[in-house]
Order: structure tokens, then sequence, then C-alpha cells
């Protein structure tokens, strides 16, 4: 089963696909990537951020959750990303080195007075 096709809903597609787009860019995600955290296709993301596409309830849930989330505040990563940055941390010390680099700034940033 497909997407829903262009209809009566153009104006809340095209602020989707707008405050997605900024969202989008705004986290530095490629579509790929943002396929990805919302459990989607590339194909389908491309489609609905040029506004042809209305997404199907379970990815407009989805895609309400991100844009929620982006605000309140960093959500916790899933566990398969989690799995996947510890995988690459084993395989490369120069990626570890730099995710330790990363998270040290984080820190300084919110707890200045920790350092």
């Amino acid at each position: 089963m497909r997407g829903r096709k262009a209809g009566s809903g153009d104006g809340e597609r095209a602020a989707i696909a707008a405050a997605l787009e900024r969202a989008r860019r705004e986290d530095g995600l490629s579509q790929d990537a943002l396929a990805r955290t919302l459990g989607s296709s590339q194909a389908n993301i491309s489609k609905l951020l040029r506004g042809r596409h209305t997404p199907r309830p379970e990815l407009e849930a989805a895609i309400r959750s991100y844009l929620g989330g982006r605000h309140k505040g960093a959500a916790l990563p899933s566990e398969a990303w989690t799995r996947r940055l510890l995988a690459a941390c084993e395989r490369s010390q120069a990626f570890r080195d730099v995710v330790d680099a990363a998270l040290l700034l984080v820190n300084e940033n919110e707890y200045p007075d920790r350092t």
C-alpha cells in the first residue's frame, strides 16, 4: 500500500515538507539519514520534501515526533544507533578519538563550571 497522493491536503503537505526540509538542513542530515531516522526510504522522503506525497499515518507520526523532539532537548538514541556507534568505535581508534573529543566539547558547553 502506497502513501496518499496529492489532493485536498496540499497546504498541510506543503507545511510538513517545509518544516521537515528546514529541520533536515538544520540538523545536517542527508535525505538518506533522515529516511533512516524516520523509518522510511530516501525516495519516499524526497517525494515528501518536494510536496509530491502525503505520508501514511505511521510516517506522519514519526515526522511529528522528530519535529517535536528537536526543541525539547536531545532525544535518547535508539539501541540500534548506539550499537552502530560502539561498533564503529571498536573498529577505528581515530573515530573513537573524534567521538571522545566531541563528548568533551559537549560536556564543557553543558557544564562550564566543571572544567
